[in-house]
């Protein structure tokens, strides 16, 4: 199929928008684009095991196994990267934004009621979110690159501070509050949070099983995972890895992973041509869905209220 856009015209087009008017087109220009299901997923595996190393996160996540990452585990990969490619194409004040980030709070309020504590903290909330801004820029940085662009600092600043108010403590039903006032405060936060000294996490091993080694497991055949999941510990914050008590890879793996991401970085920024369609667009034919269909789907496939024993989330 013939482009439809010029060669490298994302960078451009970002450069022609305002970060504090435009900053819903900039952060969905950054991100639908230049993403596929594989980064996705790669990203989940660096993503989530964050969110979980206080031990009453991850209690709500594993479930005394019967937890979707271990039930259903791409399909928890898949369901994760569908909401989050929603919330980037369509801004935070957008229905379809708004729809999704209530079926989760909804999700989150039930599964409050069954672990109390797992949903209490705020800092949890905030952490997620800052994370979430800062992702880029930070594995952007931890590999050797410059990181993402002032004007994309901001955009994503103003992004995920409107993201925060769409959410609420599930476990309170008040919203999420303190989010930092800008995008430095962003980092400092999540660079605070990870630093923190934590309880050993009792669930480090089955964290690893299927959080880590989701990608690894999903792409590549038996004798090829661990390479993957080195790869995962390599672009792992450092605060992660020792919070979960888990063994770092070593030093020469790291910095063969790091450099080998940062080529591949670098590779998709200056020398392959920008996408002309975006992932989420690319999955709607797929599937043979128009865009409220689709959302619709995954939105509804986050039922709030599961049967007993059913692994939903």
């Amino acid at each position: 199929m013939a482009r439809t856009k010029p060669r490298k015209w994302i960078a451009k087009e970002i450069a022609a928008l305002d970060p504090v008017k435009d900053y819903a087109e900039i952060w969905k220009l950054a991100v639908i684009y230049r993403s596929n299901d594989t980064f996705m997923d790669l990203m989940y595996s660096i993503t989530f095991p964050n969110f979980v190393v206080p031990n009453h996160g991850a209690i709500a996540v594993l479930r005394d196994g019967k937890g979707k990452v271990f039930k259903s585990a791409e399909r928890r990969m898949d369901d994760t990267g569908r909401h989050i490619l929603i919330w980037s194409e369509y801004g935070p004040d957008h229905p379809y934004t708004k729809k999704s980030v209530d079926a989760l709070n909804k999700l989150h309020t039930f599964y409050s009621k069954k672990y109390p504590g797992s949903f209490r903290h705020n800092e949890d909330y905030l952490y997620t979110m800052c994370y979430e801004a800062t992702l880029f820029h930070r594995l952007m940085q931890r590999v050797g690159l410059k990181g993402m662009t002032e004007k994309e600092q901001i955009a994503a600043w103003e992004f995920w501070r409107r993201m925060a108010t769409l959410f609420i403590n599930a476990e309170t039903g008040g919203p999420i509050t303190g989010f930092p006032d800008s995008f430095d405060g962003c980092m400092d936060f999540v660079e605070s949070y990870e630093a923190e000294r934590r309880p050993p996490n009792k669930y480090a091993d089955q964290i690893d099983e299927t959080l880590i080694q989701a990608f690894g497991k999903r792409y590549f055949p038996k004798p090829l995972q661990p390479a993957a999941r080195t790869l995962v510990m390599s672009l792992l914050p450092e605060g992660t890895v020792r919070g979960l008590g888990l063994k770092p890879a070593s030093p020469v793996a790291k910095a063969v992973c790091r450099f080998g991401f940062r080529c591949f970085l670098w590779v998709g920024d200056k020398i392959i041509p920008d996408p002309d369609v975006s992932h989420p667009e690319l999955m709607r034919k797929r599937l043979r869905l128009p865009e409220e269909a689709y959302t619709d789907e995954v939105s509804d496939g986050v039922p709030y209220a599961p049967a007993p024993g059913e692994a939903t989330a």
